[in-house]
């Protein structure tokens, strides 16, 4: 089908836009943070994707897209970055305001801990392909911003609330719903075990993307607010 992963970007947007006017997370008054760090984020993350697209670490299948590409990807591919973060925001702003009188200490204390054995895990079940070590250092310098910023209670259930749509996308983008994936991986640079068909890596991905997202807009909102 052209234009499927245009669709799923469209969709990943439209309800987080729709649901931003809600009076109680007003997620609308922080578009302009949280854009601003979506933007900065996409600059490395679109240099690493166009640098593995280069390299044939992976790629995109024609059949599911419009065909417009920005250097050499598509511009399905771009928007991704845009997307996925805003709506990933727009669940820890939600999770800020429903779980406010929740603690999530013990949560937090078991994800520093898990995220770290999930990495050790990918790296030593195969010889260590670069998409793979990509994910392990870059997760792994997210875990520590992360661990400098205690004040950010939520993020550590926004997270897992965010892989389940994200999960959800990325099945559907590696082939769960499609005779071929949309987006495709060499075996080479990642470990064969997938989640669905989901390359194991891409929760330490998803994990890197959504994290910077989150403490950048913070960062942003906070200095806007002074």
């Amino acid at each position: 089908m052209k234009g499927l992963y245009l669709l799923l970007d469209g969709l990943t947007i439209v309800f987080p836009l729709i649901l931003s006017f809600d009076k109680r997370v007003h997620f609308f008054s922080k578009w302009k943070s949280v854009l601003y760090a979506t933007l900065i984020i996409a600059v490395p993350f679109l240099i690493w994707d166009f640098i593995f697209t280069e390299h044939g670490f992976w790629g995109f299948n024609p059949d599911y897209l419009i065909g417009i590409e920005i250097g050499n990807l598509p511009l399905e591919e771009v928007l991704f970055f845009i997307v996925v973060p805003f709506a990933c925001t727009f669940i820890y702003e939600c999770a800020k305001y429903y779980f406010r009188s929740i603690r999530f200490q013990i949560l937090d204390r078991a994800l520093y801990f898990a995220l770290p054995i999930y990495a050790m895990i990918l790296t030593l079940l195969e010889p260590t392909g670069w998409y793979t070590l990509s994910v392990v250092i870059s997760s792994g310098i997210t875990l520590f911003f992360w661990l400098r910023a205690p004040k950010f209670k939520f993020i550590g259930i926004a997270f897992l609330i965010s892989l389940i749509p994200f999960l959800i996308v990325n099945g559907i983008l590696t082939g769960g719903a499609t005779s071929e994936p949309i987006v495709w991986y060499s075996e080479l640079q990642k470990v064969t075990p997938r989640i669905w068909t989901i390359p194991m890596e891409d929760v330490l991905y998803c994990f890197t993307l959504i994290i910077s997202v989150f403490l950048l807009s913070e960062f942003f909102e906070k200095r806007r607010l002074i």
